[in-house]
């Protein structure tokens, strides 16, 4: 009886010992996990991807002509991004927006199932030395910010199996209970945890001897009840995210900047660009980090303009009388 009580705990024990390793583990392993993803994208990631992208073709017509999901925002937000454009330039910008708009869509749900291999053949790297001297030894976090171009779910997974390592995305929480089980189990597949926005700051804090790339997509405008520094973007007073610079110069974290651009149809490429040399300052005049992201989001944006995410509601917030009068 009492042999068989040791043999329990020391089961107990080696369980304990397996999960603190997992918890522990710096490189991806995929460990996809369905039981909370809904039926529809579960079948959906099954079918092949030539079979999405003729899905596509038929949907982002729908959306653009009879639908005309955001048509307004994006129009908006191109008119105000290149005023010098004729009208009929920037029709033709924002279809071939809504083109790739619903490959990226239909592309993330194939990456549920997708296997890892196509992931580093389909997303190429450029300029990698960038992060691999940012991680140098692995021993803290790195933070890689970005933006909403191309494909920056496939982006994630490919980050992560090119350096061998897990990556930690910042999120919102989504309004679409469905849609947020589905994204949750994409960004976490090959080890990495998503953190909610709100709790980024208490988790770097707390694991700042913890390698891991931690990925923040910041170039969507804060809401009226966030904080935000107010300049411009495409000749536009906007507010932009300050954690990035704000975790950075708390913790002397390494900050790379990663942009996403379409090739061709279900083929991609990164780029890196450094974001703030270390050391990095604790005080500064300003948010001189915040503004360099900036000035890299609105660079790569008018590179491959369609990439960008238009029908978001970058240019709705007003911003207060003394950041109009400060520019």
């Amino acid at each position: 009886m009492l042999g068989e009580r040791w043999q329990g705990i020391a089961k107990r024990l080696q369980c304990a010992q397996r999960k603190k390793v997992h918890l522990m583990s710096t490189e991806p392993r995929d460990q996809t996990d369905l039981k909370l993803v809904p039926l529809g994208y579960k079948l959906g990631s099954k079918l092949p991807l030539w079979a999405l992208h003729l899905c596509a073709d038929l949907v982002w017509p729908v959306l653009f002509y009879l639908i005309r999901y955001r048509r307004k925002v994006v129009d908006q937000n191109l008119k105000i991004a290149f005023p010098e454009m004729l009208p009929k330039q920037r029709s033709r910008l924002a279809r071939k927006f809504y083109r790739g708009f619903v490959d990226t869509a239909v592309e993330t749900i194939k990456a549920l199932d997708m296997p890892a291999q196509e992931f580093t053949r389909r997303v190429k790297m450029i300029d990698g030395h960038i992060l691999t001297n940012a991680m140098q030894n692995r021993t803290q976090p790195v933070i890689v910010t970005t933006l909403h171009m191309s494909n920056w779910e496939w982006m994630l997974h490919a980050v992560a199996l090119h350096f061998n390592t897990i990556i930690d995305p910042v999120y919102k929480p989504l309004h679409s209970e469905k849609s947020e089980l589905f994204i949750q189990a994409l960004r976490d597949r090959f080890g990495g945890k998503s953190l909610k926005m709100a709790d980024t700051a208490r988790n770097v804090m707390r694991h700042r001897k913890r390698f891991r790339l931690i990925s923040m997509v910041a170039d969507q405008a804060p809401s009226g009840s966030e904080r935000a520094h107010w300049i411009e973007l495409f000749g536009r007073v906007t507010g932009f995210y300050t954690g990035a610079e704000t975790l950075a110069r708390a913790t002397n974290i390494p900050l790379v900047f990663a942009y996403c651009r379409r090739v061709t149809r279900g083929y991609y490429e990164v780029t890196f660009k450094e974001l703030a040399p270390q050391p990095i300052e604790r005080q500064a005049q300003g948010n001189p980090i915040t503004e360099h992201y900036r000035n890299l989001v609105e660079e790569a944006v008018r590179r491959q303009p369609e990439d960008w995410l238009w029908s978001n509601r970058r240019f709705k917030r007003q911003p207060p009388s003394d950041a109009l009068a400060g520019q």
